[in-house]
């Protein structure tokens, strides 16, 4: 007995050690800064990024959701239409010019199948969650079948918001990293992006614009999308950073640069503001990071979204 106890608590440990948590978090999206008139560019830095050497998603990513917790049919059909029709969109093309030494470029484009790429984990680890653990539950949907293994995917870890997460609307709302537990042998990159719901004036739009911030009527969805949004557009720029960092300069990355602003504001037949139009379905999520040249080395910026064009 006391053999097998031993032998328990090792398995115990070393599982605990292939799912460490790591240092990803330094690469976060802020809280909302609240108090603080947004800038109008790149957040009061100088709007520029720099290539590091490391690569870009060169082939259009496939993108994978693990819903944890309670999210309710609504918000995953929202949260999904918006990964099912973003592919190719004028706002995905924001981040076309990101390059590396190779030659090539972020495609512009994405997959989504919701019947395939998507899963909803009933709270499998429990409520008291941490980037070893999220990681864990990636890696468990994968062995299950319930996702594929893919170093060419970017895996979503979406918290519901009774899931408790330290720093979690305190020092973020999302992160974005590559993982070499989640599957043996592999880099696996991997979002942690917790339900904005959980704390609206701090992880969505409501700090600037209140009730008024979601066009879906949906404060967990809409605010997780911009946040997603923001970790996305990071993980084809940056997918493997502080591993082979390719796309970081003096303001962050890309996503950092233009964190929190939304730039031109439309008003919906209900009242709700947003700023993105995509195959008939509005959203209000922050301005990305466009290059002004297809270049490597330090390139002049600005920040971009579809109903704010800056003529080239």
């Amino acid at each position: 007995m006391k053999k097998h106890l031993l032998g328990l608590a090792l398995a115990a440990s070393l599982m605990s050690c292939a799912f460490a948590q790591t240092d990803n978090s330094a690469n976060a999206l802020r809280p909302a800064p609240k108090g603080q008139p947004p800038s109008t560019q790149c957040n009061s830095n100088p709007c520029e990024i720099s290539y590091n050497g490391g690569p870009v998603f060169e082939d259009a990513p496939t993108v994978y959701i693990l819903y944890y917790g309670s999210w309710s049919s609504t918000d995953m059909s929202i949260i999904n239409g918006y990964w099912s029709s973003l592919s190719g969109s004028k706002q995905e093309k924001i981040n076309i010019r990101y390059g590396d030494s190779s030659g090539k470029h972020v495609t512009g484009t994405l997959n989504f199948n919701p019947s395939t790429d998507t899963y909803q984990d009933n709270y499998s680890l429990g409520k008291s969650m941490n980037d070893g653990l999220l990681q864990e539950a990636i890696a468990n949907a994968i062995k299950a079948g319930h996702l594929p293994s893919d170093s060419n995917g970017i895996y979503f870890g979406l918290t519901y918001k009774d899931v408790s997460w330290s720093g979690m609307c305190t020092s973020y709302c999302g992160y974005h990293g590559p993982s070499k537990s989640i599957v043996s042998g592999d880099i696996i990159k991997y979002s942690f992006v917790g339900d904005a719901g959980q704390c609206v004036n701090n992880c969505s739009f409501a700090f600037e614009y209140g009730s008024k911030a979601f066009p879906n009527q949906d404060p967990d969805a809409d605010g997780t999308i911009n946040v997603m949004w923001h970790e996305f557009s990071e993980s084809s720029s940056d997918p493997e950073v502080n591993l082979s960092t390719a796309w970081a300069g003096t303001c962050g990355e890309s996503g950092d640069c233009c964190a929190w602003l939304s730039g031109n504001i439309k008003t919906d037949t209900n009242g709700n503001y947003y700023n993105e139009l995509i195959s008939g379905h509005e959203y209000l999520t922050q301005m990305m990071l466009e290059l002004d040249k297809k270049q490597l080395g330090t390139v002049i910026s600005h920040c971009e979204n579809v109903f704010e064009k800056k003529p080239h």
